[in-house]
């Protein structure tokens, strides 16, 4: 922007992970309002979005936790107004449960939640935000390339859905805003690629036998097992021996979730391409 550019307003900076200007709050809001509850926005019963009522009872009961009795009898601007009276009032984190909430609940069309959670990540992006929305989940994920890697291994078919059950177990550890367990993330991606394991090589087999049958090059290799033993042996984080100086954190359990998902891609297409799946 040309503000910027010469000196006459402060360049973006990129927000702390607890910080919700107001700027941010209200553009979070415009991306609801304009594409959910405008449609609410008038007196006119057959011009209301029966979908974005019922979504707005359910979030008036179920989130702000509101007087049900006299809110369903308020008109639809009336509801709108008091939806959005509670949503400037809520705390940082609070914001991001609004947007998990919407993305839990929103009904039939499938579509408009998928285009509501876009905006929203466009949003972040533009604002600089430190989180980005994946698989339904407000993540401390930024990059494109990381965020990219956990989606395609969170999207596989049917058939690996207990590799991206613990993926999404993973997710929710790490992305969790009050209390984020990054041990158990970290367990969970590492379980995640034992799952890939089992489906493809049956229980018996190992993640060595795995990466024998695909070729891999020997120096990715024993970079995997490393990184795989940094978690399993005897002092490793799945027996509960880290000590402080290993503790494992932020860094650590975003590190295992995006190369686990990355390897397990990587895996999948491998095979994919050879006609092994």
């Amino acid at each position: 922007m040309f503000s910027e550019r010469y000196g006459h307003k402060e360049v973006n900076q990129s927000l702390g992970r607890e910080e919700m200007p107001d700027h941010l709050r209200t553009r979070i809001w415009n991306v609801f309002y304009g594409n959910t509850f405008e449609f609410m926005d008038s007196n006119v019963h057959d011009d209301i979005s029966p979908t974005s009522c019922d979504f707005a009872d359910l979030l008036w009961d179920k989130f702000f936790k509101g007087d049900q009795q006299s809110f369903v009898y308020m008109l639809p601007a009336n509801r709108i107004k008091n939806i959005k009276e509670r949503f400037f009032q809520l705390e940082w984190h609070e914001v991001y449960d609004f947007i998990e909430f919407f993305a839990a609940h929103w009904a039939d069309p499938a579509r408009l939640r998928i285009l509501v959670l876009h905006l929203l990540n466009q949003v972040f992006g533009q604002e600089r935000v430190p989180y980005r929305i994946i698989d339904n989940t407000v993540t401390p994920l930024t990059s494109e390339e990381e965020v990219r890697e956990v989606e395609q291994a969170l999207g596989l078919p049917e058939k690996f859905k207990p590799v991206c059950n613990h993926l999404e177990k993973a997710l929710d550890h790490y992305s969790d805003k009050k209390d984020p367990d990054y041990k158990n993330s970290i367990k969970e991606s590492i379980c995640a690629v034992e799952s890939l394991v089992q489906i493809l090589l049956g229980k018996k087999g190992t993640l060595g036998d795995l990466i024998k049958k695909l070729s891999i090059h020997p120096a990715m290799k024993e970079g995997f097992d490393r990184l795989y033993g940094w978690t399993s042996d005897e002092g490793g984080i799945r027996h509960g021996k880290f000590n402080e100086e290993l503790s494992a954190g932020e860094p650590e359990a975003r590190y295992m979730l995006v190369t686990c998902s990355a390897f397990i891609n990587y895996v999948i297409a491998k095979l994919d391409a050879s006609g092994k799946t």
